[in-house]
């Protein structure tokens, strides 16, 4: 496949809260570093929420699978364990795999050594016993050529991809073409929708997320009480969701696009996201409720200096859901391929969280099983693994 235009592509990197061009780039406001010894109770809660323990408890750790991690950055493996350790992780089975000389850093600024990081982290916290392929690729290599390597080799159940480009028709048909072909080997393919926003123009749709063979995760506010009793979950604002015009609405979706609250024209086309996921992770009152998540510990490349950092953003989302389906794939013994007819026979059954997706721009509204904003809702690991099969006594 040439590729004699690839450098002409934008590529974005879907962490925080701007896009990152290959060019020029914005810097991620997050909430600053965190103390050495950060609290572990953020991701218990989430697991505990999502009934990922449910699942752990039951060995359901993503043994015998194998996720694919696509990323266009560096990243320092020491980080990795040292966030295996905090959390009382087993040892993470990491193989980094480049492709075309592998992954450049790409600066500071742009944040994607964090996004590498978290990508690792997140899986591995919720399926630590998965093995993880990390394909570490330079920024302009196309998503259809990096798919199709992991499909020849063969090795991967699942694939979680945390970057999107600008959608480009041509090269999209040929990652939609390779996905196919993937699904048809029992492979699984999550994308992160994006940081950016809702607009009623569609215009942040980003590649891959919007393809209907992609399991598309938008982003959620996870919040605990101040009394730490209590979990919920509400859509979070700058996930970005809407409808590609570029793809009729897939027979999947014929239920869900029934609503009468949704816009005549989303019925119509390939909506997204599917399914939602941590993006925000808070506690009640915390004055930087808007950029608190999951602490992950990262090395600047330049400086060699580490901090433990929140990861936010439908970054977090996309492989903490591809981890629990590692999970699933790992208990019945087979990857999954095209879950999307299975996601949505399970609408606004307990297999999914309800999540409060009200739409406070007034962009679109959502219909009571399937929403703009929050799509099928996050998945509850428990319920989701009895509906595909698994005994769960």
């Amino acid at each position: 496949m040439k590729n004699s235009m690839i450098g002409k592509r934008m590529i974005f990197l879907l962490l925080g809260l701007c896009f990152v061009t290959l060019f020029t780039g914005c810097k991620h406001d997050s909430a600053g570093p965190l103390p050495d010894q950060p609290p572990t109770s953020k991701l218990q809660w989430v697991n505990n929420y999502y009934h990922v323990d449910d699942l752990n408890e039951r060995g359901l750790k993503g043994k015998g699978v194998r996720v694919a991690i696509v990323t266009f950055d560096t990243f320092t493996v020491s980080d990795i364990q040292r966030f295996s350790d905090k959390f009382g992780l087993p040892k993470p089975k990491v193989n980094v795999i480049p492709l075309f000389g592998g992954a450049i850093h790409q600066g500071v600024a742009s944040n994607g050594h964090v996004e590498s990081t978290l990508d690792i982290d997140i899986v591995h916290a919720v399926a630590p016993d998965a093995e993880l392929d990390v394909y570490t690729v330079p920024p302009p290599v196309p998503f259809s050529v990096v798919l199709e390597q992991i499909l020849n080799e063969g090795h991967a159940q699942i694939v979680t991809i945390s970057w999107g480009r600008a959608p480009n028709l041509a090269e999209d048909k040929r990652a939609y073409d390779v996905i196919e072909a993937m699904n048809k080997q029992g492979m699984t393919v999550f994308a992160s929708t994006g940081d950016t926003g809702t607009r009623a123009d569609n215009t942040t749709l980003m590649a891959p997320s919007y393809l209907p063979n992609v399991v598309a995760v938008g982003g959620t506010v996870v919040t605990i009480d101040q009394a730490q009793t209590t979990v919920t979950e509400r859509n979070w604002p700058l996930s970005v969701s809407g409808w590609s015009s570029d793809y009729q609405s897939p027979n999947y979706q014929a239920e869900a696009a029934s609503s009468m609250k949704l816009r005549a024209e989303s019925q119509q086309h390939r909506m997204l996201p599917d399914i939602v996921g941590p993006s925000i992770v808070t506690e009640a009152g915390s004055i930087t409720a808007d950029r608190d998540g999951i602490p992950i510990y990262v090395t600047d490349p330049k400086t060699g200096t580490g901090a433990w950092i929140p990861a936010i953003g439908t970054s977090v989302a996309a492989p903490y859901m591809a981890g629990i389906f590692a999970n699933i794939a790992g208990g019945l013994h087979n990857g999954l391929g095209d879950i999307h007819e299975r996601l949505y026979k399970q609408m606004n059954k307990p297999a999914y969280n309800k999540v409060d997706a009200s739409d406070k721009t007034g962009s679109f509204e959502g219909g009571e099983a399937y929403s703009m904003a929050a799509g099928l809702g996050s998945v509850n690991a428990y319920e989701m693994a009895a509906a595909f099969g698994l005994s769960m006594k």
